[in-house]
């Protein structure tokens, strides 16, 4: 389907069923709401495309659905850096507060109505919570998972927040049914835990897919200078296992235990094998299921 769009100062793309919502507004006589709502989303997603300009990522436009917006980011560091994508994610939900608290001022001082403050600063802190939930891909869950992946791994931190995702999901989808069956509907709070749900199920599917695309990312993009961190694993513990505690940010090496040791024996470790040995078994050898022992009989790091 054909997008309609305008630039504002950035390109914004409208969905085709944005504009059919938009439409039925009209005729069901709440434009006016539904207005005021997208016009806080725009510069929800404003204020992330603003950062993410700041930090030197393109940012290809900014698309609104009918449940949301999205600014669309193109670089090839795009979601591998944790400390960016955690002052993008978070820069949406602080322009929520801003509006809020402008908004509060402006009541306080009587320079606007409260028919016309409380609906807006009400719709603002309603954004922020909903956004800061740790659920992907919401703000909150992007930012959880850049936080936990800098200590747990891409991967592993991914299956943490989409089982996080899920479990809030399911919630909202009870809640909002036990609402429609005592007589008070909240299709918002149906449609977002129909959204996460199905949001969580693809992202749980595709996990694998993304941790190659980070482990591709690293094994590319080397920076001049980053942290060392090192891993220490049995032999028998498969390479693409291990390449999913690699964390985004840092160089690791990785320590193989010697297992045949006596109990009174010293615990002795292998050379290191690097990083980018990992992933040259991983890309270019297709030694994903194989066990990390297997680098060390073909590395000569014995």
């Amino acid at each position: 389907m054909k997008k309609w769009s305008f630039r504002w100062p950035l390109l914004v793309r409208l969905h085709p069923l944005f504009l059919v919502l938009l439409a039925v507004s009209i005729y069901g006589h709440f434009f006016r709401p539904l207005a005021l709502l997208f016009a806080v989303v725009l510069l929800h997603e404003w204020g992330h495309a603003l950062v993410a300009i700041r930090l030197g990522y393109t940012v290809a436009s900014i698309e609104l659905y009918p449940f949301g917006g999205v600014a669309q980011l193109v670089g090839k560091n795009v979601g591998w850096k944790p400390q960016h994508e955690v002052a993008i994610a978070v820069a949406g939900p602080l322009v929520n507060l801003f509006l809020a608290l402008f908004a509060t001022l402006l009541l306080v001082t009587g320079a606007v109505s409260e028919a016309l403050a409380r609906p807006f600063i009400s719709l603002n802190f309603t954004l922020m919570f909903f956004n800061l939930l740790p659920a992907l891909p919401l703000d909150g869950g992007r930012i959880a998972r850049a936080s936990l992946a800098a200590s747990r791994g891409f991967e592993t931190a991914t299956k943490v927040v989409t089982r996080m995702s899920l479990v809030i999901s399911a919630g909202l989808v009870l809640l909002g049914g036990v609402a429609l069956w005592l007589g008070y509907p909240d299709a918002g709070m149906l449609i977002l835990g129909v959204f996460l749900l199905v949001s969580a199920l693809g992202l749980r599917r595709q996990n694998r897919y993304e941790t190659l695309r980070f482990l591709d990312h690293k094994r590319r993009e080397i920076p001049p200078t980053q942290p060392l961190r090192t891993l220490v694993v049995a032999e028998d513990v498969g390479i693409g296992n291990v390449a999913a505690q690699l964390v985004p940010g840092a160089y690791h090496l990785i320590y193989l235990q010697n297992q045949t040791l006596l109990p009174e024996e010293t615990l002795t470790l292998s050379q290191p094998i690097e990083e980018r040995e990992l992933l040259r078994a991983i890309f270019e050898d297709g030694l994903w299921l194989e066990p990390i022992g297997i680098l060390l009989r073909t590395s000569g790091h014995l």
